[in-house]
């Protein structure tokens, strides 16, 4: 084969330096790890021609990238001849389909002249890694070929997009790591002078803490498409990296860590642990971060911010070192089912310091500008209570569910209250599962009589909240202002054992709904009240929505008169309904473990995957406040509990703790909570809509 003379050595790669690559052969025991599994995930996958492969159950784009980009750097690392003769066959494929394929699939707008979508910034991504890390598999008149078809039917396309679309949201974020990696790549210096400036917008999508407002998969994604541009230039065009205010998103560290839960097998992915998460809005239960997103903040924030760099190099330790080859990875880039890519190995060679959520000195209660809001008894303790509370103006607005006021509830590695997550986006039944009615918060019903178990409840007048929020518009080149959904933070407050979140929601719903004030009161452990505060112009009737998880069909659950039991194999609940209403169910709804671009794939769960109980006022009203009971513990213990709620007065009562609630509706105290066995009181304190725990 004759080899073009122009095409860039190794020492002269975006992605790879001389010094890291060296790094790698020499080697150590990450490194050999990770480096090992890069070859047989590669070995494994040349064994087919052409794209997709044998069991990959979706589209050539979701994958492409993925499967390029480790092809090219295990070759680049090794010059393993099979290797280079099937990047070369794959990537002259892709650069010969047609332009109109790389648009994307069939719900992409396909009109001429085409604009490019998230699918073709991925391929644009995977191309340029080939021509980076590989380009000696390509004669010369190869390579100018596929960088001429890299620019036509990849760069142009996603110039078109950011030209024709001038809102700011993830999808942003990628269309321009589409053109700028690709730049890179190429050295194209005039396109890299005209769009690397275009990553500060991109950057002001995340809150100024750095949680991200539409979900923590979807804030992955970004931080994984504006990762990826920063080391696609900090090698070659330093200068151009150093303008990239990665903090942004790197502060975001304590947000994820907060939102992590724990590891352990789940039924229908094999026998090895899988990550669990926080999942509000359209997120995966079984997120983890993207491990290369991971370790470039582990190595790039060493010397800025080492504390967040080692937290990162934490959270790498804890979800990828244990089995760098969890299977699947070919929808790992597109943020369905996160895995470490081809950047791994060479950031492996410079990375933090592991620092845990407990060194770093992450609270055990933390809110967060985004809404989310969580409750631990330790970092490695036993109790999650995961809160979609007030927030802060959105920064980037987008996949929002109707859940503000729901909230998870975790024990003992199990999840108990879960929110649905969310399936393939053509779903029919997208829309139910982002819908207040399937999360754990309240919807209201307007002039209707009453509902039946096997009554469809979208038929009546349901009020229920408004996900959908205005965008933030780029006017030359000024990003509007952030777009205020309507949900305020009342208090979040830790004294001792005791945490107290309060939250406002009633915007959310709009007319007649003019308060809906939810305060969570956690009691050490086990033990959590439930404070509603809801008054409308007009009566109406409440319906509390409880979504319990049986995504695996082992969840066993009661109701005896007004108290809902909830047994699963580690862990149990007990619920005592507040507000004079009686639970009522199952509604058979969804607990998905994962996104899929395809429907009814691993990851969708299957009607009673999630479990809703629904307990709906017995008369209209104008003004109440509902108080429910709620308790978490292992199974031999749960029901040595009793729970009491009657006429101002609450209490969980268990073995070895007494709690007791009053609430106060005529004074400056707006509630007090008792420690009866250790004698201990805690009171909220209500002064002109301010609140403070004491």
């Amino acid at each position: 084969m004759n080899k073009s003379s122009d095409i860039r050595m190794d020492n002269l790669s975006c992605f790879l330096s001389r010094d890291e690559r060296q790094r790698i052969v020499t080697g150590g025991n990450a490194i050999d790890a990770f480096r090992q599994a890069l070859r047989s995930r590669v070995l494994d996958r040349i064994r087919y021609p052409g794209l997709p492969q044998p069991g990959d159950g979706t589209a050539w784009w979701y994958f492409t990238f993925e499967y390029l980009s480790d092809a090219a750097m295990l070759h680049a690392i090794e010059k393993h001849e099979p290797t280079a003769e099937w990047l070369r066959e794959v990537t002259l494929s892709i650069a010969r389909r047609p332009v109109s394929e790389w648009v994307g699939p069939w719900f992409r707008d396909h009109s001429e002249p085409y604009l490019g979508h998230l699918e073709t910034a991925h391929v644009c991504w995977g191309v340029a890694s080939v021509l980076d890390l590989a380009a000696s598999v390509f004669t010369a008149s190869e390579y100018d070929e596929v960088k001429r078809m890299l620019i036509e039917k990849g760069v142009i396309l996603c110039e078109r997009w950011l030209s024709k679309h001038t809102h700011l949201a993830n999808w942003r974020g990628i269309v321009l790591a589409g053109v700028l990696v690709s730049s890179a790549v190429l050295g194209d210096k005039k396109r890299l002078a005209a769009y690397v400036p275009h990553m500060k917008a991109c950057l002001a999508a995340f809150q100024p803490d750095g949680s991200y407002a539409e979900s923590l998969q979807y804030g992955n994604y970004l931080m994984l498409a504006l990762s990826l541009v920063y080391e696609s230039l900090v090698r070659l065009f330093p200068d151009y990296a150093a303008t990239i205010g990665i903090d942004s998103y790197a502060k975001g560290m304590p947000w994820v860590a907060s939102s992590m839960l724990y590891a352990k097998p789940l039924s229908g992915w094999g026998t090895e642990p899988r990550a669990r998460a926080i999942n509000f809005n359209d997120s995966a239960a079984i997120f983890r971060p993207s491990g290369d997103v991971l370790l470039h903040i582990a190595c790039r924030q060493q010397q800025h911010n080492p504390v967040l760099a080692g937290l990162a190099g934490y959270l790498f330790q804890a979800y990828y070192s244990t089995n760098p080859y969890q299977e699947p990875h070919h929808l790992a880039s597109f943020g369905f089912i996160n895995d470490w890519g081809f950047l791994t190995l060479p950031l492996l060679t410079n990375t933090a310091k592991p620092v845990s959520p407990a060194e770093a000195g992450l609270p055990l209660t933390a809110s967060f500008e985004n809404g989310n809001t969580f409750i631990r008894d330790a970092w490695d303790g036993k109790t999650v209570i995961a809160i979609q509370g007030g927030a802060e103006p959105l920064h980037g607005p987008g996949h929002l569910h109707g859940d503000v006021n729901s909230f998870m509830m975790v024990y003992n590695q199990e999840r108990l209250l879960v929110d649905p997550g969310h399936s393939c986006y053509r779903n029919l039944i997208h829309g139910l599962e982002s819908s207040s009615q399937t999360h754990n918060t309240c919807t209201f019903l307007i002039e209707a009589n009453g509902i039946g178990l096997q009554e469809d409840l979208t038929k009546t007048k349901l009020l229920e909240q408004q996900s959908i929020l205005n965008k933030r518009w780029i006017i030359d080149g000024v990003v509007g202002k952030p777009v205020t959904r309507g949900n305020r933070r009342l208090i979040t407050e830790r004294v001792g054992a005791v945490t107290i979140v309060g939250s406002e929601a009633a915007a959310l719903y709009g007319e007649p709904i003019t308060e809906f004030s939810r305060f969570w009161i956690s009691a050490a452990s086990h033990v959590v009240f439930v404070v509603d505060r809801i008054r409308s112009e007009i009566p109406v009737r409440t319906c509390w929505n409880w979504v319990v998880n049986n995504r695996d069909g082992l969840a066993d659950v009661t109701i005896k008169d007004r108290e809902l039991t909830v047994q699963r194999p580690l862990a149990g609940l007990k619920i005592h309904q507040g507000g004079g209403a009686v639970p009522i169910g199952p509604i058979y709804g969804y607990a998905h473990d994962a996104y899929h671009p395809e429907p009814a794939r691993t990851g969708e769960g299957k009607p009673g995957s999630g479990l809703i109980y629904r307990a709906i006022e017995p008369d209209a009203q104008t003004d109440r406040i509902a108080v429910h009971v709620l308790v978490m513990d292992e199974l031999t213990r749960l029901e040595d509990w009793r729970l009491i709620g009657e006429k101002g007065e609450y209490r969980a009562t268990g073995r070895m703790e007494n709690w007791s609630l009053t609430i106060n509706l005529h004074n400056q105290e707006f509630f007090s909570l008792m420690d009866l066995t250790e004698n201990r009181c805690w009171q909220l304190d209500q002064t002109g809509g301010n609140y403070r725990l004491k």
